[in-house]
Formats: structure tokens, sequence, C-alpha cells
């Protein structure tokens, strides 16, 4: 799976934290420090694997099998909330 930014949300820090709008959604979301950072390491497409190796490199304490999973988690979010899109998918979806 290799994911993407979805081009409609738009970004802006508050407070240590992130903020998105989603404009087709109109609605707006939260983000923690962890998925703010998960979000900013997306301004080009990348793996569950890469997002874990590069969370455990920027916070401390945090093991590999603990970031993948945290990745994991925060990504399926992402995505039922329409922030992110699946690269993989959409090749799918034209090769129907």
């Amino acid at each position: 799976m290799t994911l993407r930014r979805n081009p409609q949300v738009e970004a802006s820090p508050l407070k240590g934290e992130l903020l998105l709008f989603n404009g087709s959604a109109n609605k707006f979301f939260v983000m923690n420090a962890s998925a703010a950072f998960i979000w900013e390491q997306l301004h080009e497409p990348a793996g569950e694997e890469v997002l874990a190796e590069r969370m455990c490199a920027s916070f401390s304490g945090v093991g590999v099998q603990q970031a993948l999973e945290d990745v994991r988690t925060t990504l399926r979010m992402m995505l039922d909330l329409g922030l992110l899109i699946d690269e993989g998918q959409g090749a799918n979806a034209q090769g129907s």
C-alpha cells in the first residue's frame, strides 16, 4: 500500500498539532503530534514500513513494532476519513 495526501485536504498548524480540512466532506480534523508527523511525511507517497522507520528515528523511545502498529492504525483512520488516497487502489480501479 502506497499512500499520498488527498489534494482536496488543506492543512494548518495548530498549537503543536495539525488542523486538517476536507473541503469535499466539509469537515475539520485535529491531528495529534504523531498523526501530524505522519501527515507531514506523506508530502511524497510512502508505505507503512518507511513511515514507521521515520517515526522511530524522530520519536525517542518508540520501538519498530510499536511504530508500525501506530502507523497502520493512523493510516487506516486517515483513509477512512478521506484524508489520504491509496495509490495502489487508484491504479487497480483504473485497470478494471
